[in-house]
């Protein structure tokens, strides 16, 4: 059996930089087991590789799309740089179309033990904790901030309900405003002791917390743009626009954009022993 999957580089639009994903296109949701996914995005060994189930008819051009969205270790709820890969894959396999949102639960932590960092998520599972810092030189040796090691930092510690998924560490730098008025951020991101060129989702919870430390954003569409993975050689750029309700203390939307650069089309061939090779005589650049 074989199964058609993608390689794109997103958050940017030059081939080789930004943050890679591969999204695999299983003919049925059943074909893989979770067990098979997971090994699947082991051999990948990127921070996530979606699998994206497409209707049985591309003529039928529907809303919505089921994804999951695996690390090398387990699936999870939410991924920034990888639903901006799937959308782009899916406008380009079906047209576009006005698709639906991703309605999320999200909230600032009290945790069980004094931090002088922010604890923020905005999907229960994906939760950061947000480092501001003074320069870019900071920024270089952020890696050498030993006690903010995400490693060091258990879920436990978080509230009842949500001690779940992973905790990692964003790192920010304010690079003020662009001519354009959007807020400029220059992020490094930590989880488990890897660094990630490009974080949607980091992005998104840090804009979140810093539009709602800020009341007079009330009812104000705040705009962002957070340049990722410099010190990897792997730039991201990043955009996020945040809707605040009127009363300035809550989130009413949230859009995370992005470019993203196809630079292959391969297969899986899949055997009883679930071990997948790959071949690239359908190899596309």
């Amino acid at each position: 059996m074989s199964i058609p999957f993608t390689n794109l580089d997103v958050f940017t639009h030059t081939r080789y930089l930004g943050n890679a994903l591969a999204i695999i296109r299983p003919p049925t949701p059943t074909t893989l087991s979770q067990t098979q996914k997971l090994q699947i995005s082991r051999e990948f060994n990127l921070s996530e590789v979606v699998f994206l189930h497409l209707p049985e008819s591309l003529d039928s051009n529907p809303k919505e799309l089921t994804v999951d969205i695996f690390t090398s270790t387990a699936e999870i709820p939410f991924a920034g740089h990888p639903t901006i890969g799937t959308a782009i894959l899916r406008a380009q396999l079906l047209g576009l179309e006005e698709c639906q949102g991703i309605n999320h639960q999200g909230r600032d932590f009290t945790t069980g033990e004094e931090s002088q960092y922010p604890v923020v998520s905005i999907v229960n599972g994906m939760t950061f904790i947000l480092v501001s810092l003074l320069n870019l030189v900071d920024l270089g040796r952020a890696v050498e901030i030993k006690n903010l090691n995400p490693s060091t930092y258990y879920v436990e510690h978080l509230d009842e309900g949500w001690r779940n998924g992973l905790c990692s560490t964003m790192y920010y730098v304010n690079m003020g405003e662009d001519g354009e008025g959007r807020r400029r951020y220059r992020t490094r991101m930590f989880e488990t002791g890897a660094e990630d060129s490009g974080t949607g989702s980091a992005s998104c919870a840090l804009a979140c917390y810093l539009v709602t430390k800020n009341p007079r954003n009330g009812g104000d569409e705040v705009k962002f743009g957070f340049e990722q993975g410099v010190e990897m050689g792997k730039r991201n750029e990043i955009f996020v626009d945040v809707m605040m309700q009127a009363d300035g203390a809550s989130v009413e939307k949230v859009v995370l954009s992005g470019e993203a650069v196809k630079y292959s089309d391969w297969l899986f061939l899949i055997f009883k022993s679930f071990v997948a090779y790959l071949i690239s005589d359908t190899l596309k650049c």
